[in-house]
C-alpha cells in the first residue's frame, strides 16, 4: 500500500513538472513573436517618404522647401528653400528662379540646365519637402480665435475654417461675418457673409478663401 501511494505522488509531482516546463516554453515563444512584431513595426514606423506627394501642376511658391536630386551624382544632391526673390541655389548651376513654375517645369528646367554644361543625359528629381505656409486670420466671437492653414492642394472654404476654430462662440452673431481681403493690387475690400444662411440654405454657396483673409465675427446685439 505504501508502495502505490509513493508510486502515486511521484507521478503527480512528474505530471506537474511537466506542464509547467510547457507553459514556460509556450510564453517564451508567445514573447519571442511579439518582440519580432515590435521590432518589425518600429522598423515599418522608421521608414517614411522624402517628400510631399503634389501634383505636377502644383505652382512653386517663395518660402516652400524643395530637394533635388541627380541620380548618381548623390554630392549634387540638396534640400533649400525658395528664397523671397523665388530663387534656389544648387551645385554647380548656381541661383535659378524657381517660384511661379510648376513642379514639373522646375525639375524640366534644372534637368536642362544640368545637361547643358556639366552632365550627361542627367536623371533628376525635384520634390517638395515642405510647403510656404498659406494662413487665414479668425477672430472675434469665436472658440478658438486664431489662425487656419489653408491645406496646400485644395481650396478652404468658409464653413471649414469657422470649424476649425470649435464655430461661432455663444454670444457671436454668425449672420453678419465680416471678411477682409487684399487684391493683388494691394487694395482691401471687404464682404459681409450671412454663415447662417450658408448652413441652413442647400441652395447657398460657400466661400472660398484666400490667403491673408481675416475673419471678423461681431457679437450679438441683445
Amino acid at each position: 500500500m505504501k508502495q502505490l501511494y509513493l508510486f502515486i505522488t511521484l507521478s503527480f509531482c512528474f505530471i506537474s513538472a511537466l506542464a509547467t516546463a510547457q507553459d514556460s516554453s509556450g510564453g517564451d515563444g508567445g514573447g519571442g513573436n511579439r518582440s519580432s512584431y515590435d521590432s518589425g513595426a518600429s522598423s515599418s514606423a522608421g521608414r517614411s517618404g522624402v517628400g510631399i506627394v503634389v501634383g505636377e501642376n502644383y505652382v512653386l511658391k517663395p518660402s516652400d522647401v524643395i530637394s533635388v536630386s541627380v541620380y548618381q551624382e548623390s554630392d549634387l544632391d540638396k534640400s533649400v528653400r525658395i528664397e523671397g526673390d523665388g530663387s534656389v541655389a544648387l551645385a554647380l548651376i548656381g541661383k535659378v528662379k524657381l517660384a511661379g513654375m510648376t513642379v514639373a517645369e522646375a525639375q524640366s528646367l534644372v534637368t536642362d540646365l544640368y545637361n547643358r554644361d556639366y552632365l550627361v543625359d542627367p536623371q533628376v528629381s525635384l520634390l517638395v519637402v515642405e510647403f510656404s505656409p498659406k494662413i487665414v486670420h479668425i477672430l472675434g466671437s469665436v472658440n478658438g480665435p486664431g489662425q487656419v492653414a489653408i491645406p496646400p492642394d485644395r481650396d478652404l472654404t468658409l464653413t471649414e475654417a469657422i470649424a476649425a476654430v470649435g464655430g461661432v462662440s455663444r454670444i457671436g452673431n454668425p449672420k453678419s461675418i465680416t471678411i477682409k481681403r487684399i487684391d493683388e493690387d494691394g487694395r482691401a475690400r471687404q464682404m459681409e457673409v450671412n454663415f447662417t444662411r450658408i448652413i441652413q440654405d442647400p441652395n447657398a454657396k460657400d466661400i472660398i478663401l484666400q490667403e491673408g483673409d481675416t475673419i471678423w465675427v461681431p457679437e450679438r446685439i441683445i
